[in-house]
């Protein structure tokens, strides 16, 4: 395979991420800023991690004023609501609200169905492989990326 072939695949798997963002803009009615934040908490508590105005500055590169306003649109527009944390009661969680959660989750449904199949055809051996790709590709953007 040649690098020509590579850098074709990387540029249909970027044309296909965009597209799938795309969609999800448009049904969820949010800004590509806004869908960034809610896939995170989602991912989040699909692994049942818990979100705080903190990790989602830290993920997007923001600052926290920056990063709450986000967070009280969205709150605004009925897609996350702050529940408090039951070790800090001076901090909140952020959590999809029941809405919003059920609309990513039909928005997601048939790329989720697929991407699950694809991923269960993998052997365990080809899983450690893909993940350890991914993580060079993203390095390799992340080393190209101008610095501050």
């Amino acid at each position: 395979m040649s690098d020509l072939d590579l850098d074709a695949a990387l540029t249909r798997l970027e044309a296909a991420v965009a597209d799938l963002r795309g969609r999800l803009r448009d049904q969820l009615g949010v800004s590509g800023g806004d869908l960034t934040v809610l896939q995170y908490v989602a991912r989040a508590e699909e692994a049942g991690r818990t979100v705080r105005v903190k990790d989602l500055s830290k993920h997007l590169g923001l600052t926290g004023p920056a990063v709450t306003g986000m967070v009280d649109r969205l709150e605004r527009n009925g897609h996350l609501s702050r529940i408090p944390n039951p070790a800090d009661g001076r901090s909140r969680h952020i959590e999809l609200t029941d809405a919003a959660r059920l609309d990513y989750s039909h928005a997601m449904d048939g790329t989720n169905k697929h991407l699950h199949e694809l991923m269960a055809s993998f052997s365990d051996r080809d899983r450690v492989r893909f993940v350890r790709i991914v993580d060079r590709i993203v390095a390799a953007i992340d080393l190209g990326a101008t610095g501050p």
